[in-house]
């Protein structure tokens, strides 16, 4: 991780483009009434960092490659912006500053997640909220290290939703697979997952999990009726850590949810589920970064799985947003 400490990757970066936020018209007495209206585009070398909100595009599809998954995610933060930008603003004077893409030239993986590690570090470093828009799940390593360099010497505990442990140990070079793995073996954190399926991860992946602490929960008790047993769990991780990196999966919904993932499944839980426990972690005011991986628009039905995840972009910064004002009253 110390080993990047350069200030741009500049063949791994993408400049931001008014087309990826379009919307509906409105009056002009009206005045901005949606996402694409609010939204501020400002390329990464550009100084300074400014904003409450910093989203960045993961476009970068070379780690579910090399993990024999179907191809199309580096397609995802395009498609995240588009329903975005759709959206009605209910944000009030929060400023949201669209930095760019990170992008995979010449399946140069290691790249992209040295450009997003240092996006990352220096959105938090300006007190924004980091949002970054995947793209393979591979983003987690990258987007962990960019945490990590922003918040030295501080605990820092990782929640993932997700289907998969990505535990996997690496085997010539790392992949969507091994994001965790790869955390885990460089620092000592806490890794809680929620949404595990036992018939996505093998035996050797659950013998990973108990070797290094990773606390989980399965799919199916991922439910909202058990969401006090949960929050327990929540609550012993959020006290041991001065700071939360909160990933989201969006294959560990359910199929009916999100089908445009690579690989999706009928049995994952649903986004009532997952909103109930973004109100309790967002609460916290202990969420320092959040990612939303793995839409792949090129399977996604009717765009369901895209306005899935732009709609947690949204609900994330509304509590992002209330915490931040019940900090300031407190």
């Amino acid at each position: 991780m110390e080993k990047w400490i350069a200030n741009h990757v500049a063949e791994a970066y993408r400049a931001p483009a008014q087309g990826n936020w379009q919307g509906r018209q409105t009056a002009p007495g009206q005045g901005a009434q949606y996402w694409y209206q609010h939204v501020v585009l400002k390329p990464w070398s550009d100084a300074p960092v400014t904003g409450d909100v910093a989203l960045i595009g993961y476009a970068c599809e070379e780690g579910v490659r090399r993990n024999q998954g179907r191809v199309g995610a580096a397609e995802g933060p395009r498609a995240l912006r588009e329903r975005m930008g759709r959206l009605a603003w209910h944000h009030g004077e929060i400023v949201i500053t669209d930095y760019g893409d990170v992008v995979c030239t010449n399946q140069e993986m290691e790249a992209a997640q040295e450009q997003l590690a240092l996006m990352v570090a220096g959105t938090i470093t300006a007190n924004q909220l980091p949002v970054v828009l995947g793209g393979g799940h591979d983003l987690a390593y990258g987007h962990y290290c960019g945490v990590r360099m922003a918040q030295p010497g501080k605990k820092i505990g990782i929640i993932n939703f997700d289907a998969h442990f990505d535990l996997r140990p690496v085997i010539d070079v790392p992949n969507s697979g091994t994001p965790f793995y790869q955390i885990l073996e460089e620092d000592f954190v806490d890794y809680l997952v929620l949404g595990i399926q036992q018939s996505a991860n093998t035996k050797e992946l659950f013998t990973l999990a108990e070797a290094y602490g990773v606390e989980f929960m399965l799919a199916q008790h991922c439910r909202t009726y058990q969401l006090p047993t949960i929050i327990q769990s929540l609550q012993r991780l959020l006290d041991r850590n001065d700071a939360i990196y909160l990933s989201i999966d969006l294959d560990g919904f359910s199929s009916a949810y999100a089908p445009g993932v690579s690989a999706p499944s009928p049995l994952g839980y649903s986004p009532a589920f997952v909103m109930a426990v973004l109100d309790y972690l967002m609460a916290s005011g202990k969420v320092v970064s959040v990612d939303i991986a793995e839409l792949n628009p090129r399977l996604d039905i009717d765009g369901h799985t895209a306005r899935l995840g732009a709609g947690l972009v949204d609900y994330i910064i509304e509590g992002w947003k209330r915490a931040a004002r019940m900090q300031v009253q407190g």
